[in-house]
């Protein structure tokens, strides 16, 4: 599964339906308050509506102290509360990767050939409909409601291989089912000879068929269906298990260990099979169905949600300004804040952190190959000994054994230093310059496991460009080894540079053999720029295999460049050129 796009409307400075389409590496380049921070903090809005229900968001988890958001009236375009916050993320996936969420049914190991038949008959068309899945998209809405005086969920939307499939909305005291595509392409077929033949005269309108009628999709959904006993519903299941009780259409994405079920219809099981005689293995699977069946919709349409749900769980916000630990160490409270960068110095020092981590970061951040920055880390353990125990210790009164158990027993810690390469001295991280302190929290991020993507505001902020160029082959490492995303707000040319570099390279022959493989399907360069008050463009910058623009930057790239490097009448004569095409 890789996300693929996140389309944005109504969220700070962004009016209009945006689309902002995703590779491993997205660059965004552009003015000052031209809304490139509103894509990574679109993210983290989302990310905490649906693991915390936080509509009123001023601060998330995630942001931490870098990012006030202000709550819904500030974050709702213009201040509008009559505008919709609309925040979704679409995904390539196969259906295999859809999460389960229920366990599956428990069967009789023995069931007569009708009920087996009408089992394998169940599990064929879910998985015809599982192996047509190509794509998904999830999109949520959030409004202010007058009437209470806060926002709440409005809707929840998920389609599938380009098309909505269904979509679930809060009307007044209850939710409904406001559209559901039957004939959806991810759950439809083409109709058979048979078919078409029946459709061939409109008995209603008493005419001829038109052949695109007859040829109108087949809903694969009435084979799956699940039937409840006197109920007309098939998502009675959807409602009863993942969706709350106080008409928040966006549903609880959790595994749910067992079902809540209506009684299943045993007796429209009974006509649909072969059953014989005195067979009455259709009750059990009448149940299988139901439960099946009931889990199976909630794969199509909760499913996506979960995914993203789990892809944003991974989500490091690292923010424009990364604070240097404190001497003293770093207080409980920010220990995992990505955002100011102390959870990286937190990684480092964690007793459950492999020296492999170290050392990687290490090289990293002294390679001359890599950041070439003069440091290299180092991390010490330390035992808490009590100053009287450790006098008795000095003073021999204290044998080897009590020794061992006096250490083994003491409060233990870990440090961090920063080892000078030149000169060995081990320094602390508030001695050294601002820069490392910058520029490490990114090395951190795209080194530790257990990220998906890794969102960062100007990474390039203090630090040399000789380090900017560097950060380039550390996200495409981290792209290659550890299946890592990047989205990155940035001024950098120098990155963009190294990226370009990397592209022509295994375009003319192959990379280094310690860099991976890099082409331009693995970068998405995009351009963000104000058209008016009201909209925000995005502009796609294409880049072809021998790492060349094909597209023309918007007024070139990196102009004040040109503007400052040239001699004065030769720049005459290129702007004068560039205002004629324009």
């Amino acid at each position: 599964m890789r996300i693929t796009a996140i389309e944005i409307e109504n969220f700070k400075g962004i009016s209009k339906r945006v689309r902002v389409d995703l590779k491993p590496i997205t660059l965004l380049f552009g003015a000052n308050s031209a809304g490139k921070s509103t894509i990574l903090h679109a993210l983290l809005y989302m990310k905490d509506v649906l693991e915390r229900r936080n509509l009123d968001a001023i601060t998330t988890p995630v942001s931490g102290r870098a990012l006030d958001l202000g709550g819904f009236r500030n974050f709702v375009h213009g201040q509008d509360l009559n505008r919709t916050v609309r925040i979704a993320l679409s995904m390539d996936l196969t259906g295999g990767e859809l999460p389960a969420m229920a366990p599956t049914y428990d069967l009789p190991s023995h069931l007569s050939p009708a009920a087996e038949n009408r089992v394998e008959q169940f599990y064929r068309a879910q998985s015809d409909i599982l192996d047509s899945i190509k794509s998904a998209t999830v999109e949520i809405e959030v409004r202010w409601d007058q009437e209470s005086r806060k926002p709440v969920a409005f809707a929840y939307t998920v389609g599938l291989n380009g098309l909505d499939l269904i979509r679930i909305e809060r009307e007044s005291e209850k939710l409904k089912v406001a559209k559901f595509d039957w004939c959806n392409p991810a759950v439809s077929r083409p109709p058979t000879d048979e078919e078409r033949r029946c459709r061939s005269w409109d008995l209603a309108e008493e005419r001829a068929c038109t052949p695109e009628e007859q040829n109108e999709p087949v809903s694969s959904l009435p084979d799956i269906l699940p039937r409840f006993y006197k109920k007309s519903s098939g998502l009675l299941g959807l409602k009863k298990n993942w969706l709350r009780k106080d008409q928040d259409p966006i549903p609880d994405l959790s595994v749910r260990e067992t079902l809540n079920l209506p009684e299943a219809d045993s007796d429209r099981e009974q006509s649909l099979g072969s059953y014989k005689g005195f067979d009455s293995d259709y009750i059990e699977v009448a149940k299988m169905r139901a439960w099946e069946g009931t889990e199976f919709l909630a794969r199509l349409i909760f499913g996506p949600g979960k995914l993203v749900q789990d892809w944003l769980q991974g989500l490091r916000y690292i923010g424009p300004l990364r604070a240097r630990p404190p001497r003293k160490g770093i207080p409980s409270d920010e220990l995992n804040d990505w955002s100011e960068g102390l959870a990286a110095w937190n990684a480092l020092e964690d007793e459950g952190s492999s020296t492999d981590l170290i050392e990687q970061v290490s090289q990293w951040l002294a390679g001359k190959d890599r950041l070439n920055s003069g440091y290299q880390l180092a991390r010490t353990h330390l035992a808490h000994v009590d100053a009287d125990a450790f006098r008795n210790v000095v003073e021999g009164d204290i044998d080897r054994a009590q020794l061992l158990d006096l250490l083994k027993e003491a409060p233990k810690s870990t440090e961090i230093k920063l080892v000078e390469t030149r000169s060995g001295l081990r320094l602390d991280p508030s001695d050294v310059g601002v820069g490392i302190s910058q520029v490490l929290p990114i090395i951190v991020g795209a080194v530790v496991p257990g990220g998906s993507v890794v969102a960062i505001e100007q990474p390039e902020l203090h630090i040399h460009p000789a380090m900017q160029v560097a950060l380039g082959d550390l996200f495409i490492e981290g792209v290659a080894k550890r299946g890592m995303s990047f989205l990155i707000e940035t001024h950098s040319e120098h990155l963009m540079l190294r990226l370009l570099r990397r592209i022509r390279e295994k375009a003319e022959s192959p990379l280094p053999s310690d860099l991976p493989d890099f082409s331009s399907d693995d970068i998405s360069v995009l351009y963000v720029e104000r058209s008016g008050a009201e909209q925000v463009e995005i502009l796609s910058i294409e880049i072809d295999q021998s790492g060349k623009f094909v597209s023309r930057w918007p007024r070139g790239f990196f102009p004040e460049r040109m503007h400052e490097a040239l001699p004065k009448e030769i720049r005459e004569r290129v702007e004068s050129k560039t205002r004629s095409v324009e």
